[in-house]
């Protein structure tokens, strides 16, 4: 999967510009509204203060280095912003619809693949799997495609996104989770979801509630202990306040899965982008690298002899920015 395939750059930079547009008209609003949060991983108060981007305040949590925005957006404030915000159109009209296809081969095949791997590999019940954040249904019309489950049910809170699943044929709920009165759940899918919530603990323990006993939650979130994120910093296109409002890390998904009462299983990062992320800022001339010649051997002067080797260490070792967990409900 190669970078430029997955996202026109000129659409980006149309995006990010729209983007910033929104934050603009959003932070002046009379009706946005900030509060303070302790650490949403640990609870802990105790944070330092990382970077400001877009008018966005960024802390480092001390004791389980979770990266936060710190003051945020109420919850009221964000689902304004969710449903004005002008970018989120041009995003799924643009990127999400016309290159279906391509995501479908390149990411959700073998996303779909991975889940039934690990569901047979902890031995989960294949009965019913609710995927969460279901956007326009990719993974769930794949994962009935595969008839691994007895039943597929999409729950997204978007009613463009709920009215493309039911056009394809997917059982689909229109709410948000914490409204949904499904109880024993094999599995539980929910894909770049937990960087966006409010209050993510929340989220899980209603997750923990939906599933049977022994049931699994499958997720992925950004790795803040990543390559492209922890050598970029606000650099990363992926930091965008007030879309992504936690950075998690390896240890800190474990305490807030653990805090909901989930036992984690397995923690893995097989992402396959970092270093083509990093060497695409690096060209752009957005990232130096003239002071740092590891870097710049690996990812410019001897990139098509080290780049596979160097990302496949990333990916073995925990230091892909693509962050997965599978943990048990017991």
């Amino acid at each position: 999967m190669k970078l430029n395939l997955t996202r026109d750059p000129d659409l980006t930079k149309r995006i990010v510009k729209m983007h910033k547009q929104d934050i603009k008209k959003f932070i002046s609003s009379p009706d946005t509204k900030f509060v303070n949060v302790k650490c949403p991983a640990c609870g802990s108060s105790k944070m330092t203060f990382s970077f400001e981007k877009n008018a966005f305040k960024f802390s480092k949590c001390e004791n389980c280095e979770t990266l936060f925005i710190n003051p945020r957006p109420d919850i009221e404030s964000l689902e304004r912003f969710y449903n004005q915000a002008s970018c989120h159109d041009l995003w799924y009209n643009e990127v999400m619809k016309k290159s279906e296809g391509y995501r479908l081969k390149q990411i959700f095949i073998p996303r779909v693949k991975r889940i039934i791997s690990l569901c047979k590999k902890h031995k989960a019940d294949f009965g019913t799997l609710l995927d969460i954040g279901a956007g326009n249904g990719i993974l769930a019309e794949e994962m009935m495609a595969r008839h691994a489950f007895k039943r597929v049910v999409a729950l997204e809170m978007s009613k463009v996104c709920c009215d493309e699943c039911r056009k394809k044929g997917i059982e689909t709920i229109e709410s948000p989770v914490e409204n949904v009165s499904m109880k024993n759940v094999s599995v539980i899918t929910a894909f770049e979801l937990l960087e966006h919530i409010y209050a993510p603990e929340g989220l899980l323990k209603t997750c923990h509630g939906i599933l049977k006993k022994n049931g699994l939650l499958i997720l992925t979130t950004p790795n803040i202990k990543g390559f492209d994120l922890l050598t970029l910093g606000k650099l990363s296109n992926n930091i965008a306040g007030p879309n992504h409002l936690n950075y998690f890390n390896p240890k800190s998904l474990e305490i807030i899965l653990e805090k909901a009462g989930f036992s984690v299983l397995e923690i893995l990062t097989p992402g396959k982008l970092d270093a083509e992320i990093v060497r695409s800022k690096i060209l752009s001339g957005e990232y130096k690298v003239d002071g740092n010649p590891f870097l710049k051997e690996v990812l410019i002067d001897n990139w098509d002899g080290l780049h596979e080797a160097f990302q496949d260490f990333l990916s073995k070792n925990r230091l892909s920015s693509h962050l997965w967990a599978v943990a048990i409900k017991k």
